[in-house]
């Protein structure tokens, strides 16, 4: 089942919508100063909570159920970017120099392609699941947010 999206934001907003055929289906949300993002697609909901200084761990909440539903593990090195949820390793990477497009992978081949451009992009789902979408979706923002940051001291 092939699933397509778009996403777009504004400069500086802390909000990221999602779409499916012009019909809002979800967003990507970050609270102030806190560590806590919330995703919503498809009427499920989710909320990442990122715990660490140089290497980092993402805890994901199912909202819904009140559960802990799964972990992202974010460390600088090549290939060091790994989602943990029902017992299974997903990889996340930069596909291209300029990280415009990135990819999430089980161990047998690519689930989810996401492109990027200023302000939207695309991405492209081999799975229905909520989570690992909106899973790859946060990992290329916090990083991004991460290298903003540095550039700017």
């Amino acid at each position: 089942m092939e699933v397509h999206y778009h996403w777009k934001t504004k400069f500086f907003s802390r909000k990221f919508e999602i779409y499916q055929n012009e019909i809002l289906k979800g967003e990507l949300f970050k609270e102030g100063f806190s560590r806590k993002v919330t995703g919503e697609l498809n009427a499920k909901r989710f909320q990442f909570e990122t715990k660490g200084f140089f290497k980092y761990e993402v805890t994901i909440t199912d909202l819904q159920k009140h559960i802990d539903a799964g972990k992202i593990l974010i460390t600088w090195k090549k290939g060091g970017t790994t989602v943990l949820y029902e017992g299974k390793e997903y990889k996340w990477k930069f596909e291209n120099f300029i990280c415009s497009r990135w990819s999430l992978s089980d161990e047998r081949r690519t689930l989810i392609k996401y492109h990027s451009s200023a302000f939207s992009g695309l991405i492209e789902s081999y799975t229905g699941d909520e989570l690992l979408i909106l899973s790859g979706f946060f990992i290329r923002n916090f990083i991004r947010q991460r290298h903003n940051r540095g550039a700017a001291v």
